[in-house]
């Protein structure tokens, strides 16, 4: 069963590449996103949607919006109930992560870095500042600018209040992703800068879930 889920999901992730066209033009119709993103780097951006997409939207015949609605909310109502059972454990994402490694390799190296980078930190079991396994979202790449300007250029308040939290701690808060989805309409998720925020959300939820060590673990 494990065998046909993969291969299913491998035929997926394939024809992510043949409708991927339809996600870029949608991105290069974007005026803010086609001001901030080459034309090759937008190609991987949508490669990066469409990849989230094909491991959401189960139902073919279900609309896009109602797959990150649903997504969201299933998350959501996931975390409240481990918060009443005071369960610290990680919000399983059902991504695959074999594929999603199959992802990070089809996209530019360089652009790779404007997004997602190995974190260093001082907080492993000697003290020292160590080189860590798993991928975080670079606060001082292109991603993370172009999240500060949707949310100046635009007045976005969904993505001030992210970005400016992130640029205080570093990381995407969870708890604080959850409060601003809350406030999130169907409506919003047609517009393909969220899109694609939750779909690099997600898939930095899958590399902690997968290789996130507790100090001295």
């Amino acid at each position: 069963m494990q065998k046909l889920i993969y291969f299913l999901s491998i035929l997926l992730f394939i024809n992510c590449d043949k409708k991927e066209n339809l996600t870029y033009k949608e991105m290069k119709a974007d005026k803010l996103l086609s001001e901030s993103f080459t034309d090759n780097e937008l190609k991987d951006l949508a490669r990066i949607v469409d990849f989230f997409e094909s491991q959401i939207c189960s139902d073919k015949n279900l609309p896009k919006e109602e797959c990150y609605l649903n997504f969201n909310q299933e998350k959501i109502n996931i975390a409240f109930k481990n918060y009443e059972t005071k369960n610290n454990e990680f919000i399983t994402i059902p991504i695959n992560y074999k594929l999603q490694e199959k992802l990070y390799k089809k996209i530019d190296s360089n652009f790779f870095k404007e997004i997602w980078i190995h974190p260093v930190t001082g907080d492993d079991i000697t003290g020292k500042s160590k080189k860590r396994d798993w991928y975080v979202i670079n606060l001082f790449g292109e991603y993370s600018k172009f999240m500060k300007k949707t949310g100046d250029v635009n007045n976005d308040i969904f993505f001030k209040n992210i970005y400016e939290n992130f640029n205080l701690s570093n990381e995407l808060s969870s708890s604080l992703n959850i409060i601003e989805t809350q406030k999130l309409s169907i409506n919003d998720y047609k517009d393909i800068k969220k899109k694609l925020y939750f779909s690099i959300y997600y898939l930095n939820l899958k590399e902690k879930e997968v290789k996130y060590k507790y100090p001295n673990k």
